[in-house]
């Protein structure tokens, strides 16, 4: 029992002068930063410097002193603390300010057994005294009692804690014997180690596995990345003929010469316009689902009235069902509430689901409903098709994946409405999910939470701090680069800043004495990111500002990296294309090289609706694109990228060497992103620079935010041998 009392109390006293020594530094940092505040003072006060001086040589005393007399240390400092709230009470004449002293009590009870009651006794002398000499108005009744109980509670905290030592001490003595009755069972370790060897070797033949796990996940990274080009392509190239021409037809229709439209047409080609526009946006989210991370995807938040919304979405799919013998039913229960959302992405749930459903039902009907549910509303899509098994309806909100229709031969679309469904919904802060039985039918349903009605634990850390807080001042974040594409991406995917562009860099300075930017994004093609420190001289206007030199793809350097006059990515709408034309001067005679027919009558009507007189020719492949260009020289030639054969790569080397056409013009016309190819050929580099240094905390913040952002991929023919497969000798 001595024994074990003589631990316990060993334990209090490290446990002590470990919170001395802790608590001096305290002290004599927070003294050290009031004495450099009182510097800003004017006029300069002395002797409150002087106070804060003296805390600081106290409390090194009691540091010092704490390793050879840790008893004089902690009583020095027990003393330092009641001192400093004595002449922050001298000071500071709140009517609160004396209950602070309850934790001086307290943490003096913790460093010297006994010291509580002093400390108590001189604040509640100070008390008394200030409130008759200075006629504080301090309560002193409520505070005495606070006192008492403040007393009383510090004695309880140092005999708890004093038994919790006790108790670990006896622990601690249990396991040590314990201990040496494992020393006495060293024989079973042999075979233990015998198990671990083996364990081992099973380790490594997992490794070997998870390798092989990897290699496939890359390959089907890479699978991805070529789906997203593919996809960009094959859908961009037919949407810019129904956008061009629907908006041809429908805001310029005397191109087509003198005739009589009638209104039901004329507002059939509006329909047609105005959808294509909302799926050019969509094709512009599904690109995003395939390359970037969703959870960072931005929504445009407005009060919409759900009911007219689910209407006009079923009006849009009204035709897919006509002249079938499925019926398009829609219901939607009176009084909804309206709700904050982004109606674009909610309108493109509906649609994915309506179209989904239409797709796989022969006969019956499709219905679309919303009801209300509790402090939801609930939206859903029910049909009568040939349903899925429940493994497909488990998996079939996953990002590209496909139920298996090789029976009916329904095979359709990429795998990506359903899983753009699900985000969509998610940051709504809703939840969707299927019913579905094989042979019957699907039930698509998901749910949107009503403003005001339930905070929801999944968002409450984001959302119940942003709405207490009030509005946010934005930070400004200014980009440099003259396509307005790269802009449009920042204010997209950075939501809580505000975008500011600017086209050159010599317009630097005055855009960051004008806007006063928190970051300046600069950019550049890869090894262009010295034009910064060469073009704009910012000395005198900022010293710590942030400059992120980077290479996001843009049209504006393009023409740059292909030696071209300018780079429009389709659809390609007629005011981008005069602007590129109104860019090279005397522009007459125009070759269109692209091995889309339709796409090459679309750009001739576009030029022929300007009302300017060009001299257009055209040419459906690369090779007779040249042919065109040696036998009449153009002034400009539009210029498709992906051709078959002789693609616009190798029309451009061949233009180069051909001193002819070295200097002719080319406007380059592409479904695909030229300047991502570009970057994946020369590769990517980001610099951070800053005028003044950098903390060190903000370099490690740094670090951690790129390593939470960019992940390592090394190549496992690299690897060490017995991570490689081949077997131990």
């Amino acid at each position: 029992m001595a024994v074990a009392e003589f631990g316990s109390k060993q334990n209090l006293e490290e446990l002590r002068g470990q919170l001395a020594s802790t608590l001096a530094l305290g002290v004599m940092a927070g003294s050290v930063i009031l004495m450099w505040w009182t510097l800003s003072w004017d006029p300069f006060p002395i002797p409150i410097f002087l106070q804060f001086l003296l805390l600081v040589l106290l409390a090194r005393e009691a540091r010092v002193r704490a390793p050879q007399r840790p008893g004089l240390a902690r009583h020095l400092l027990v003393g330092v603390l009641a001192l400093a709230y004595l002449m922050a009470m001298w000071q500071f004449a709140p009517t609160w300010f004396p209950f602070v002293g309850l934790v001086v009590v307290l943490v003096s009870a913790m460093l010297v057994s006994g010291s509580e009651f002093a400390v108590a006794a001189v604040l509640a002398a100070a008390v008394v005294g200030l409130n008759s000499a200075l006629g504080r108005g301090y309560p002193l009744g409520e505070f005495i009692v606070a006192l008492v109980l403040d007393v009383a509670l510090a004695r309880l905290f140092i005999r708890t804690l004093y038994t919790a030592l006790d108790w670990a001490w006896t622990s601690q003595q249990r396991a040590d014997r314990l201990l040496e009755v494992a020393r006495d069972t060293q024989g079973d370790l042999g075979r233990a180690l015998r198990s671990l060897d083996k364990t081992n070797w099973i380790l490594r033949r997992t490794q070997r596995e998870l390798i092989s796990a990897r290699r496939e996940a890359e390959e089907a990274r890479l699978l991805k990345e070529r789906f997203a080009a593919n996809i960009s392509h094959e859908l961009r190239t037919p949407l810019n003929l129904i956008l061009g021409f629907s908006e041809m037809m429908y805001l310029s229709s005397d191109v087509y010469g003198l005739m009589e439209w009638p209104p039901s047409l004329r507002q059939d080609v509006y329909q047609v316009y105005q959808n294509s526009r909302h799926l050019l946006e969509m094709i512009d989210d599904v690109l995003d689902l395939s390359r970037i991370d969703m959870s960072e995807f931005t929504l445009a938040i407005e009060t919409t009235a759900i009911g007219p919304l689910v209407e006009e979405s079923a009006a849009i799919v009204a035709d897919f069902f006509r002249g079938r013998p499925v019926r398009l039913e829609v219901s939607v229960e009176d009084g909804l509430p309206e709700l904050s959302i982004d109606p674009t992405r909610i309108r493109q749930v509906l649609l994915n689901l309506l179209n989904n459903a239409q797709r796989h039902t022969d006969a019956g009907s499709v219905r679309v409903e919303a009801v209300r549910r509790d402090d939801e509303v609930c939206i859903s899509v029910r049909d009568t098709g040939i349903g899925m098994a429940s493994d497909q309806a488990a998996r079939v909100f996953d990002e590209f994946y496909q139920v298996d229709r090789s029976i009916s031969g329904k095979a359709k679309g990429a795998g990506l409405g359903l899983a753009i469904c699900r985000r969509f919904v998610e940051a709504h802060g809703g939840r969707i999910w299927v019913e579905s039985q094989e042979g019957v039918g699907s039930l698509f349903s998901f749910t949107i939470p009503i403003p005001g009605e339930s905070i929801r634990l999944a968002h409450l850390a984001r959302e119940a701090t942003r709405d207490k807080a009030g509005p946010i001042e934005r930070k400004v974040v200014m980009v440099v680069d003259p396509d307005p594409v790269v802009g449009s991406v920042l204010e997209r995917h950075l939501a809580e800043a505000s975008i500011v562009q600017i086209r050159e860099v010599h317009g630097l300075a005055d855009g960051i004495l004008l806007h006063h930017p928190d970051l300046v994004v600069c950019n550049l093609p890869p090894g262009h990111d010295e034009v910064l420190g060469r073009e704009c001289d910012l000395e005198g206007v900022v010293r710590s500002l942030p400059f992120v030199s980077c290479s996001l793809p843009s049209q504006a350097w393009v023409r740059h990296d292909l030696a071209v006059a300018g780079s429009l990515n389709k659809p390609v709408t007629a005011e981008g294309l005069l602007a590129a034309i109104d860019s090279i001067e005397n522009v007459r005679s125009i070759l269109i090289v692209d091995d889309d027919r339709g796409f090459c009558r679309l750009v001739e009507r576009m030029l022929q609706a300007s009302g300017r007189d060009y001299l257009l020719r055209q040419a459906y492949d690369g090779r007779s694109g040249l042919a065109e260009m040696r036998l009449r020289r153009p002034d400009l030639v539009l210029l498709d990228l992906i051709m078959p054969e002789v693609d616009g790569f190798e029309v451009l080397e061949q233009m180069c060497q051909d001193l002819r056409l070295s200097d002719v013009p080319v406007v380059l016309l592409s479904a695909t992103n030229v300047a991502e190819m570009a970057l994946k050929r020369r590769g990517g580099r980001m610099v951070i620079r800053r005028a003044d240094a950098f903390q060190p905390m903000e370099i490690v913040r740094s670090l951690e935010a790129i390593m939470g952002v960019l992940s390592p991929q090394y190549d496992e023919r690299f690897a060490p041998v017995e991570l490689r497969g081949e077997d131990r000798v």
